[in-house]
């Protein structure tokens, strides 16, 4: 019955058959049409919502279960074990709330109704949520599960259905601290950042041409705005476009536009990033924003596929566990309480080393901003890499690989030995600035239980839920009886782990390492005693919101890619300046979202995105050009 009622919400749309009446192949109109219906459908049903359960509901009844989505799956004419309808709703209900796979698999375990609801005959592994997610969907499958759950949302809130705090969204609320409307002041506030971003563009962004130019340079940047602002437009077509709305009399051709840009070396690009940055960095200080230490992370993105020859192009192009060959970029970004802006970008070449990518990114970042942190993945786990780390004043954090007869494997054996659940070890070397440890944290949960409350959500998140006794080696008195049982169960593993090490079976997939040489992480106390079970649960719990916070830069990748222009060339220069550019164009969402919010909520403002991408697309288009007279 719910399923046909949704069904005629989303048929005679406007007198026309919608996408889920389309055909099986769920491609019709560019997943437009799967779009629209889930937002009729959203804002039909949202005036009977009572509580968040009402929303889980809709999603579990989506009319999709006869369509494939073959022409966005990349597995595609074998669906797998769960169809892609399934894992489309799954993922509307990761976006709705701002999750990763992980969070979604965790979830869904402890729902299991949910889950079942949802299709899933079992739970599927995190990783499968993984794959389906970054290598089954397509970019424009990604992307309208993205603009579905955002509609989602918005019907909700305007019935003032109750979500949960865990919910976290870009779409702006209501103030009524203001007499304006919300968007006239997004609006204004997105005008006056683009009138005071000409001078940032102009005088930091410069072409190579000869004096007898005729197109002024400023028609370059407008008319590269104004392609990166719009969803899969070319530089080669985008000039028709752009000549329809521009006041301008002589802009440059698809083809000159190219040339004069591709013309940009790989410094002069990043120089120009740079200064743009310091420029916006300036602004925000203005608002007392910046002005402390800041934490930051480093990663590795890639561009758009690569179609061309590879020929001549063998340092640049590198492969991907998708089998497609990429151009990829590392990226030094604010992440954390603070503005979150890019700060520098490097393109990746072949052979190239990990602190080679560290050093090019901190040698400049570290004059524009104080950062206290950088956060990496495995990826840039060695020795070099915690050394030049060191010698530009910057703590270190990332997780560490794990190999067989490596000293880390050692060290577990020795935990499954005595039983320890959590290690830090601290070494002093001689050309460290700063102690650097080791800490040994078990990675999975051994029980389902979720009735102790006592492990914030941030552990469970990051590494499973962790069972423990209160200090003095009681249990707790919250404790249920299910749980006092897996905590037995624990104790039997334990056990069966000391044995297994005793003949030298380790596994140490059951264990993950962090290392850093921040001073806030010690085994001890300040009277260098060992330190106390419930102390050192929050040194940890801090630890891992410090390095949960690096996922804002992965985030970041997501939305940069909105602002960037599509090409078919094969230039690097010239792809990277597409990827910089977009890069400039995200920098002046965020100092748009920072000011908005600032007039909005005054000194109460939080971190969290207050003017979405796509609120800050639709707005500044109407601003894209750096008006002339020059």
């Amino acid at each position: 019955m719910v399923a046909a009622a949704l069904v005629a919400d989303a048929t005679g749309y406007n007198g026309r058959a919608r996408f889920f009446e389309g055909e099986a192949d769920g491609s019709g109109d560019d997943l437009d049409g799967f779009v629209e219906d889930v937002t009729t459908i959203a804002q039909s049903q949202c005036e009977r919502w009572e509580s968040y359960r009402d929303i889980e509901t809709l999603i579990c009844h989506l009319p999709i279960d006869h369509l494939t989505f073959a022409a966005h799956d990349s597995l595609a004419p074998y669906s797998g074990r769960y169809p892609m309808a399934i894992h489309v709703r799954a993922t509307l209900l990761m976006e709705i709330n701002g999750w990763d796979e992980t969070a979604l698999h965790d979830y869904l375990r402890a729902h299991p109704s949910l889950r079942q609801a949802l299709g899933f005959e079992s739970l599927p592994n995190q990783s499968t949520f993984w794959r389906a997610w970054n290598e089954r969907f397509s970019a424009h499958l990604r992307d309208a599960v993205q603009e579905g759950a955002d509609a989602i949302v918005r019907a909700a809130r305007t019935c003032e259905v109750s979500l949960p705090d865990r919910i976290e969204t870009h779409e702006p609320t209501e103030s009524d601290s203001d007499n304006h409307p919300e968007h006239q002041l997004i609006a204004e506030k997105t005008d006056e950042v683009w009138q005071q971003a000409k001078p940032f563009v102009t005088d930091a962004f410069a072409l190579d041409r000869g004096p007898n130019w005729q197109i002024h340079e400023n028609a370059f940047w407008e008319q590269h705005a104004y392609m990166g602002m719009r969803e899969d437009m070319y530089a080669r077509s985008g000039p028709a476009s752009f000549s329809l709305d521009t006041t301008r009399e002589r802009i440059p051709t698809g083809s000159t536009h190219r040339y004069q840009i591709g013309k940009l070396s790989v410094e002069e690009i990043r120089e120009m990033l740079r200064n743009t940055t310091r420029m916006l960095i300036a602004r925000a200080r203005q608002n007392g924003e910046l002005n402390g230490t800041v934490m930051a992370a480093i990663d590795v993105t890639k561009g758009f596929p690569f179609t061309g020859d590879v020929d001549d192009h063998e340092n640049d192009i590198l492969g991907y566990k998708d089998g497609n060959d990429y151009y990829q970029w590392a990226v030094l970004k604010i992440v954390g309480m603070d503005v979150p802006l890019v700060l520098d970008a490097i393109p990746r070449v072949r052979g190239q080393s990990k602190d080679e990518i560290v050093e090019k990114l901190l040698s400049q970042a570290t004059e524009m901003v104080d950062i206290d942190l950088v956060m990496m993945d495995r990826e840039f786990d060695s020795k070099p890499v915690k050394k030049t780390c060191e010698e530009y004043g910057v703590h270190y954090l990332n997780p560490t690989r794990i190999f067989e007869r490596s000293d880390e494997a050692d060290t577990i054996a020795w935990m499954y030995r005595n039983g320890k659940r959590f290690h830090v070890i601290e070494e002093e070397t001689p050309e460290a600035t700063a102690t650097r440890k080791q800490i040994y944290l078990p990675q999975r949960s051994n029980s389902d239980d979720d009735d102790d409350d006592s492990l914030s959500e941030v552990w469970k998140e990051m590494c499973g839920e962790w069972e423990f006794d209160d200090v003095g080696g009681e249990p707790s008195e919250r404790m249920s009886f299910s749980r006092l049982l897996a905590d037995i169960q624990r104790e039997e593993e334990v056990e069966e782990r000391k044995q297994k090490a005793q003949d030298g079976d380790v596994d140490t997939s059951e264990t993950v390492v962090f290392e850093t040489n921040h001073p806030y992480v010690t085994a001890r106390d300040a009277g260098d005693q060992q330190m106390d079970g419930k102390a050192f649960i929050h040194m940890i719990e801090r630890l891992i919101r410090w390095y949960r916070r690096r996922w804002g830069i992965e985030n970041g990748f997501k939305k940069q890619k909105h602002f960037m222009v599509r090409t078919t060339s094969t230039e690097r220069d010239y792809r990277f300046f597409n990827f910089v550019f977009a890069c400039v164009l995200y920098n002046v969402w965020r100092l748009v979202d920072l000011l908005v919010k600032l007039t909005i909520d005054g000194e109460n403002t939080s971190y969290a995105p207050r003017v979405d991408a796509n609120q800050f697309l639709t707005v500044a288009k109407q601003f894209y050009g750096l008006d002339p007279p020059d």
